[in-house]
Formats: C-alpha cells, structure tokens, sequence
C-alpha cells in the first residue's frame, strides 16, 4: 500500500483483502479470516448483506444524489423510520456522511438555540474525528471526570447548553456510566433548560442490544446522532430532532448545507437497515449471543486467571486484560494467526469485540476456543 497514508493508529496487517461475506473477509490467495470489528464497528449485517447490495444497486440505478431543492421520497420514508426507533415521531430527521458529522450538527444545533455557555460530556468518552466536538476546548466544555470521583455538584447546570451523552464506547474502551449518575445529570441539565443529545455512532443500529444504547438508561434525548451501522458499511449518518427542538430552531438563521445531505441511496440504505433488523429480530440475537460470549469468557477468565474483567451490552464487548503482562498482546497475536481479527485498543490491556448480528454460532465458538488456547499456551 505504498500510495496509502495510513494515520489511524492501527497496524495495518492484512494489504491484499478483496473479497467478504457476512463475518468472513478473504484475501487474494482465498484465505479466510473471521472479521470480529465489523469493519470499523459499521456492520451489524455483516459484510456484503444480500438486501443492502440488492438496494444500492437498484437505488443507485434511479437516483443517487440530489440538490437542495429537490428530494426523492426515500428520503422521508425513511427519516419515519428513524423517528419511529429513537420514540421521536414528531420531529424530524437530517442525512448526512458520517457519525463525526452527525455529532457535530447535533451540537451545532443546540447552540444555536441555547444561550448557555456550556456543553457537558463525560471525560472518557469519544464524540467526533473534527470540529468542537473533536477538539472538546476548555472554553466551550466541561469534561466531566466520573471515573475519577468528580462529583456533579461541582458542575453548574445554569449554564449548561446540553449535555452530549455517548452510552458505553468510552474512547473504545467500553465502560458504562451509572445508571443512577445519568439519571441525576439528565434530570439537572432538563430542569435548568438544557437539552440531551444521545452520541449513538457506536452504540446505535442494535449493536447493545437495543436500537439505541441510552435505552439501557431509560432516557428519550432530545436529539440523537447516530452513522456507522446505520449504513452497514455505506458511509451515511442522521440526526433524529424532537418536536419540541424542532420548533426553537429559528430557520432564518440557522444554516448547514452540504453536497451529500440528504442523499436518496445513503437514506434508502438507511431504511432496510432497519427493516432487515427488524424481520429478522437481531436485536433480540444481539442480546442472546453477547451474552453467550461475555459468560463463556468469565469461564474461561475463571480457568486462567490472566482477565482482569469483561465488560459488554449486546454485541459491544470488551476484555480486558491484568495490567503489566502484556497478556492482551499475546492473545492478539495469537488470534490473528488463527486468521481472528479484532481490535487491541493501542496502549491497553484490552481486546474489543463487535462483531455483526449475523454472526453465526460456529463463528462464535471458533473465537471462544482460539481465546481458550490462546491464553493455555502463555
């Protein structure tokens, strides 16, 4: 890959794949390996779903791209659809490219309605790859340090504009907030007129086990930002808005044009995504396998006594593993010789697994074992 600039962090280990299907990538030679990312955590279809590949291609062959002031129905077929999942109904919905996007418009917007100086979101989490939202200044956030012991009573929610919640990737890391902690925010930033937007990039589209992984807290946002799955591998993002944000929008003032918002294919993707979850009750498979996995690891945590902990909702699972012996990079290693790939978080004692909804249990028991020999053989 001599022409690639390669800035994510990552190692870039395999240069010759061309070929997937559901968990399975193949390279050049017709060697197989079992794909436990999902890509970049984008596919909880699988690579290469018959329905998405089906849709694109018959999209693709009426209309792909229009301008701003015309649009395809799909479009607001669709943003139903979505409205529908995240219990917004009233409201509307906006397409974009990318989570980093949606985000960032999320933000975008609630300033522009807020005069509030603040933003809240909590320390350790990831919001955007640009913008405010990637650069998280002191000037514009409050970074709230709760793994850390800071108590919210050193926050003052007066002059909170809204508080940006990610429900569980923490910087990839997966961990989850309190439930009692989330509670207590929410219901402060609301009371004092602050709004909640739901960071649902990574944690959205079933990968915990519901549509949306603020469902584990019981909360309804006021706006949801959600890429990724939402395109199972095609670069589409949507911001669901409530009702009651909708109508303090002031359209004369507020702006945010670019070529592909609101594009018909991105959104007719969008739309069987969702229906294909739907017929075929992954997010009920979402749940019943990450549970499968995350028991079978404790048991295998319990035999070899190297996992410090394993943390998951849904198919969003991380292990991590006692610090200082590097247990983490050998089990890597290891997997990846048994053609196995997932992701070493860079500098932790953690393997994060997301694999799609479809994987199928002899995937499963295939990782489960490897892992098994993996860590006998330290």
């Amino acid at each position: 890959m001599k022409n690639i600039l390669n800035t994510t962090g990552h190692e870039l280990l395999f240069k010759n794949i061309v070929r997937a299907e559901n968990c399975s990538v193949f390279d050049s030679h017709g060697n197989r390996y079992l794909d436990l990312e999902s890509g970049i955590w984008c596919m909880p279809l699988g690579h290469c779903h018959p329905d998405i590949t089906k849709i694109i291609s018959e999209q693709a062959g009426k209309i792909i791209h229009t301008g701003y002031c015309y649009l395809d129905p799909v479009i607001d077929q669709t943003a139903g659809k979505i409205l529908e999942i995240t219990k917004l109904n009233s409201g509307k919905c906006v397409f974009l490219s990318s989570g980093s996007e949606a985000v960032e418009f999320s933000v975008k917007l609630a300033k522009s309605i807020s005069n509030k100086p603040y933003l809240l979101t909590m320390k350790n989490c990831y919001l955007s790859a640009f913008g405010t939202t990637g650069e998280r200044c002191s000037k514009q956030w409050i970074n709230f340090d709760w793994m850390n012991g800071q108590k919210i009573d050193e926050i003052d929610f007066g002059k909170i504009s809204a508080f940006v919640f990610e429900p569980g990737s923490s910087m990839g890391l997966v961990g989850f907030p309190p439930n009692e902690l989330i509670s207590e925010i929410t219901s402060k930033v609301r009371e004092n007129g602050g709004m909640v937007i739901a960071n649902e990039v990574t944690t959205g589209i079933g990968r915990t086990g519901y549509w949306f992984g603020c469902e584990h807290y019981g909360i309804v946002p006021d706006i949801v930002a959600m890429g990724k799955g939402l395109g199972n591998g095609y670069p589409v993002s949507s911001v669901a808005i409530s009702d009651e944000i909708i109508k303090r929008i002031d359209l004369k003032s507020f702006h945010h044009s670019q070529s592909h918002q609101n594009d018909p294919l991105g959104a007719a993707v969008a739309g069987k995504v969702i229906e294909v979850i739907e017929n075929e009750d992954l997010l009920s498979r979402s749940r019943s396998i990450g549970k499968k996995i995350k028991d079978e690891i404790d048991v295998i945590k319990f035999r070899h006594g190297k996992i410090k902990e394993v943390r998951g909702r849904g198919l969003m699972i991380a292990v991590e593993f006692e610090e200082r012996h590097f247990y983490a990079n050998h089990v890597f290693e290891k997997l990846i010789e048994k053609k196995i790939i997932l992701v070493k978080r860079p500098d932790f004692e953690v393997l994060r697994l997301d694999p799609a909804l479809t994987i199928t249990l002899d995937d499963v028991d295939f990782f489960l074992q490897s892992m098994d020999e993996a860590l006998t053989v330290i």
